[in-house]
Order: structure tokens, then sequence, then C-alpha cells
């Protein structure tokens, strides 16, 4: 197991390494197998998380855990946030400067949220000391789980060179730019893509079941085709043949709520985007439909119950 360690001057002159500590806010579908991922590699990890059974399944993993961050005694040299909102990531911010300076932290701000809520989030850090690098992540659970996630990163050639290590044993890193934001910015755009590309594979095959074939036997037809795409090949088979309500590998909600977002910052900056904004109404048919906490290619429904 690789030690990641600080180094510190001891009472004799001589560099004395300690373990670099690391604060993960968020320890959730995607938070946690990321957190044990950094503990596996030496890091001295405590998990956050309001949740008393995310917080369980943390200490069965073997983390020490917090509800808060004012629950926990000294914020470590790293802070990993890897929340649900924009607003979960401000209310961390705001919790961590209600405590005092934060020189010397790095922040990883891991949510996807927009751009506008990492320059907001980054500014306030700033102010408090500490160094920022916005780095939402693509992947998902699997991802997650393997230490092969695509990490987005945006900072600092200093701020980067803090969470070198940090990112090594979560996956690869694409360094997109050297300020808050452009991360979400990158996240953004690749979101337009997922979210269309999810609702265009589920749309396809529900032509395909009209037009009285199987499902199950298009999806490896058109696999490898100028009409495949990453999401067809990888989900055509769960969209053919219904996994069970518990056999979740990524929750609708996410790409529903990355959608949504993904609309919202093209209003923002006067962006033409048709696609997203008809892949948004199955999203919400999704939603008023309770398909939300299924897996993701159970999109397909909103096309099959249609008339």
């Amino acid at each position: 197991m690789t030690q990641h360690t600080d180094a510190t001057p001891g009472p004799d002159g001589h560099d004395h390494t300690a373990p670099t500590t690391v604060t993960f806010v968020g320890a959730g579908a995607i938070g946690l197998p990321m957190a044990c991922r950094l503990a596996t590699a030496g890091f001295e990890v405590t998990a956050v998380d309001p949740s008393p059974h995310t917080r369980a399944r943390a200490q069965e993993a073997g983390l020490p855990t917090a509800a808060g961050l004012q629950d926990v005694p000294l914020l470590g040299d790293i802070v990993v946030v890897m929340v649900a909102t924009g607003d979960q990531v401000l209310d961390a911010v705001g919790a961590a400067t209600s405590r005092g300076p934060l020189t010397g932290q790095t922040w990883v701000i891991g949510s996807t949220v927009g751009p506008k809520v990492a320059e907001v989030a980054a500014g306030r850090l700033a102010a408090a000391g500490a160094q920022v690098v916005d780095a939402p992540v693509l992947g998902g659970v699997p991802g997650a789980e393997k230490g092969a996630l695509r990490i987005l990163a945006a900072g600092t050639p200093s701020a980067l060179d803090k969470v070198r290590d940090l990112f090594q044993p979560l996956g690869q890193v694409a360094e997109v730019g050297d300020q808050a934001g452009q991360g979400q910015a990158v996240k953004v755009v690749n979101q337009l893509c997922s979210s269309v590309h999810l609702a265009a594979a589920a749309e396809a095959l529900a032509l395909a079941a009209r037009l009285g074939l199987d499902p199950s036997r298009v999806v490896p037809v058109i696999s490898g085709s100028s009409g495949s795409s990453w999401f067809l090949e990888d989900r055509g088979s769960r969209m053919a043949a219904p996994p069970a309500p518990d056999e979740v590998l990524t929750r609708l909600a996410i790409l529903a709520k990355d959608n949504a977002l993904v609309v919202h910052e093209a209003d923002q900056v006067g962006a033409h985007t048709p696609l997203a904004r008809a892949a948004a109404g199955q999203y919400r048919q999704a939603a008023e439909q309770g398909l939300l906490e299924l897996d993701d290619s159970q999109i397909i429904r909103t096309y099959l119950s249609s008339r």
C-alpha cells in the first residue's frame, strides 16, 4: 500500500512523515467508493455525511465518520466535496469558513453543480485562505468502484500539484483549465451529450419494438455501426431486458438532474440546445411515472408508454 504523506520537520531537524488527511464530504453511491479507494491508497480519510444510513455504510467499510463539518475536530489537508446539489456545496463551504481561516487547505469540488456555483464556492474558499480545484467526474458508480473515473480538473498549477497523488487512485485526470468553473463547464457539455444519447438510444429501441422487432437482437446489430453510441452499446441490453428494480447501476435521477443543469446553463449563456430540451421532456415524464430511482436504462419506459 502506498503511503501518501506530508513531510514535517521534527525536533531533531529531520523530516518526519504523517499521512495526508482527507475530509470527504458526501459518502453516497459515488463518494463512498472514492473515499474507500483513497483510504486503501494510504490517505487518512474521514467520511462526512448527514445520513445515518450512509455513515453506517462508511463505518462498515472501515472509515471514521462525522455527520457534518462541525463534528470534524480538524479539517483535512484536502477536503473533497461529492454532494448532490449546489446548495449543499455552498453549505459545506459555509460550515468550514465559519470555523476560521482555511490556510494550507486544498478543496476539491467533485460535485456536478455548474460553473456559477463552483466560482462562488471557490471565491469564498480563496478568501479564507484555501486553494481550490474544480474537478467534477465522469464514470458514475462503476468508475468510482474501479478507480476508472475521468476527472475534469481545473485549478492553478499550485492547486493541481497538491492533489495529483489524491487523484491517482481514483482515475484519469484531464486538466481542462486554470479557473474554478471550467471543469464544471466541460462536464455540462459532456452531460448534454450523455442525456441526449441515453434518450436517443431508448427512443430507437422503443421504435424497434413498435416495428415488431426484438430489441435484444437489434442492439448487437446497431452496435459498432454509424447509428451506435456508447449509451446504446452499454445500456441497450438493459433497455431490451429490464433489470430488477433493485439492480441499479446508475440512477435515472442523476441524468435527469444533469439534463436540467444543462438546460439551465444553456439559458444563462443564450445557447441554442433543442436536443437537450427535447430530452428534458422525457426526463420530466420519467419523473411523473416514478422512474427516477430505477436504472437509467429504464427511461425507455417513457417511450413504450407513449402513444
